[in-house]
């Protein structure tokens, strides 16, 4: 299953990148995600590693695969309920403010892909409310 949501933030890139780098701020945003932190030392780039607790489904950890420090970073869940599943960030200009783009292939085991097929659209709708939390705390500050 593939989700792919992009938000436009009334707020330049590089305060953007340096929030979703420090992934501690994920439980401010990230709906079910009680902590969240990197498992590897900086600098973070290809091969980092690091981990989030959901309410729901446990520990999921995860590693970094692509890497454009300021713009783009992709990672791929190594354990957990989302076990090969991508996530791409990805950070743009865009006349006075940002364009954030968030694309998602979840796969994982067998029963995680059949649940997909019935809650595709709730977990659309989960990443467009996580996207629209993430700007009001980009914009406010």
């Amino acid at each position: 299953m593939l989700i792919n949501e992009t938000i436009s933030i009334s707020r330049n890139p590089e305060p953007i990148w340096n929030y979703l780098m420090d992934v501690s701020n994920d439980v401010y945003w990230r709906n079910g995600i009680t902590k969240a932190e990197w498992t590897s030392q900086p600098p973070y780039g290809i091969g980092s590693t690091g981990e989030h607790i959901h309410k729901d489904m446990g520990a999921m950890n995860w590693e970094i695969t692509r890497f454009e420090d300021g713009r783009s970073y992709e990672f791929v869940h190594t354990a957990g309920g989302l076990k090969g599943s991508i996530a791409i960030f990805q950070v743009d200009p865009e006349n006075n403010g940002s364009r954030l783009n968030v694309q998602m292939r979840v796969s994982g085991p067998l029963i995680m892909r059949i649940m997909m097929v019935f809650m595709g659209k709730m977990m659309r709708k989960a990443v467009r409310g996580d996207l629209k939390k993430l700007k009001e705390l980009m914009e406010k500050n």
